[in-house]
């Protein structure tokens, strides 16, 4: 019998047991520890002593046939543990640096950190020339509010001016990491926009630890609490959320659709429709429920393996892989409601989410649907098609998680228009008590609509979205230029067409 489709938000039902359950399709893409330190030298102190640590995850993890994609470690805000003289303060985080390619080379898997939260340390430039000088720093600004609850616009105008620094320092590689564990990304992605966001998210670059001796408070079992040393899990799922909606859409009405023609099975009809939901959102807490239970074991094995050290939780959000057979856009569009971004869009992105917060584990950071823009071939599609926009993904942030994450934007983005973006993100995560943060990339040279080339194999090329609506100017320019476009296919297609001809006309007379 279905559940009422009320009670898709509030049901409570526990996965089964580890024991009975089957050997996972996901990825774990980071084991996330957390450090938390007074002095430059505890912090490479408990370094070393992370060592141990992630030599029994990496063990444990390949006895379960489970491969680490990532070591990460998250620390408190630098400010805490840095120097106040700014060349000081730099030749230490560069210092760090070297640490972490000598634990890169201990371990052997990527390591990357995020120095923390920053929280004041905007104007002396160290921030954006360690970002731009290191291979595996990450790091991310939270953003302040007044008494009554707006965004600190000063302050949003700040981080802006901190990302068009970082982007303009990167000039000479067109903005691109030329080494390291993430060569070709955009080195602005090291960074994001933090707004409401806990101590505890293994998801880069929001991850932190809270100030040494304090405690952080888990998402789940609600009243819980975690002290660094600790360490959590972030995943690379999206092909689950596939395979759930496919299998609920096989299940309502025996049609499976295909990567190709992911609608081809035609809308359901309203009554179908409705149990296709319920549906989803039980092979969705089925799937899910058995990663995180798994995990959640491995975690609390873990803890007993390395005294000293605390299993946080895990972060159960949707990631999204580069492949297209693991595109949330693929999932999305199985289930027969009509096409990503259009309407409906917005039910199953709270259909995931309200899932994946009350899985019965211990969960920690975001847990819930991420929309990465050029992490998602199916996002990017979209995004080509003209039907992906800031404001969309906003919409969908206000009942999933991250926020807006990987987005290029025009390369002459102001600072103005980004610290407006980072106003609406933090104002929305205020008023909705929620975590949500932002990274957006000022594409050098493109304009809106234009595509983003990354040699980085973690992201996807895709169009730059807007960040105002187009002028009437700008939609002239772009008519013209799609106008323009069509001609050159049109002319290029009447010259292949011609020489096609007069090759046919050739061999007649000469045949």
């Amino acid at each position: 019998e279905s559940l009422p489709l009320a009670a898709l938000f509030s049901s409570r039902s526990r996965p089964s047991s580890p024991s009975q359950r089957t050997a996972m399709a996901f990825k774990v893409r980071a084991v996330t520890h957390f450090i938390s330190a007074s002095t430059y030298d505890d912090l490479v102190a408990a370094v070393e002593q992370a060592v141990p640590f992630f030599r029994t995850a990496i063990t444990e993890l390949g006895r379960r046939e489970q491969v680490l994609q990532m070591a990460r470690i998250a620390t408190n805000s630098f400010e805490d543990w840095a120097p106040e003289a700014p060349e000081e303060a730099l030749a230490q985080l560069q210092a760090f640096d070297g640490v972490l390619r000598t634990l890169e080379q201990t371990l052997g898997v990527a390591v990357i950190a995020s120095v923390g939260e920053v929280r004041s340390r905007l104007g002396d430039g160290v921030l954006v020339r360690a970002l731009s000088s290191t291979e595996h720093i990450f790091a991310c600004i939270a953003m302040k509010h007044g008494p009554a609850g707006l965004p600190d616009v000063a302050h949003a105008h700040a981080a802006a001016e901190v990302v068009l620094a970082l982007n303009e320092a990167t000039r000479d590689t067109r903005g691109e990491i030329t080494s390291g564990p993430l060569l070709g990304a955009p080195f602005v992605f090291k960074l994001a926009i933090t707004c409401n966001v806990r101590p505890g998210t293994p998801f880069f670059p929001g991850a932190f630890s809270p100030p040494p001796g304090q405690t952080a408070e888990r998402l789940a079992p609600k009243g819980t609490t975690w002290v660094a040393p600790a360490f959590a899990f972030a995943c690379e799922n999206s092909d689950l959320l596939v395979r759930a909606f496919a299998n609920a859409r096989r299940k309502v009405d025996g049609q499976a659709p295909t990567l190709n023609s992911p609608r081809a099975a035609g809308p359901p009809a309203p009554a179908a429709a409705a149990r296709g939901l319920e549906a989803a959102a039980a092979e969705l807490e089925r799937e899910f429920g058995a990663m995180v239970g798994s995990l959640d074991a491995l975690g609390r094995d873990l803890e007993r393996l390395c005294p000293g050290v605390t299993y946080a939780g895990c972060d159960s959000s949707v990631a999204s892989a580069a492949s297209p057979d693991a595109s949330l856009v693929t999932a999305f569009e199985s289930l027969g409601l009509g096409p990503f971004a259009g309407a409906g869009t917005l039910t199953l992105s709270a259909l995931v989410t309200a899932v994946l917060k009350r899985l019965p584990y211990r969960l920690v950071g975001y847990c819930g649907l991420m929309l990465p823009h050029t992490e998602d071939s199916g996002l990017a599609r979209v995004a080509d098609d003209g039907a992906l926009s800031i404001d969309t993904l906003l919409l969908n942030s206000s009942v999933c998680g991250t926020g807006i994450d990987t987005v290029p934007v025009p390369g002459d983005a102001t600072a103005r228009q980004l610290a407006g973006l980072f106003c609406d993100v933090s104002s929305m995560a205020t008023r909705l008590s929620k975590p949500l943060s932002v990274r957006v990339w000022p594409a050098l040279g493109r304009r809106a609509g234009e595509r983003v080339h990354f040699s980085c194999p973690f992201f996807v090329d895709s169009a730059v979205l807007r960040l105002d609506p187009p002028t009437q100017r700008e939609r002239t320019t772009d008519q013209l230029a799609a106008a323009a476009r069509t001609l050159g296919l049109f002319a290029a297609g009447a010259i292949m067409g011609a020489a096609l001809a007069g090759r046919m006309t050739t061999r007649a007379f000469s045949g």
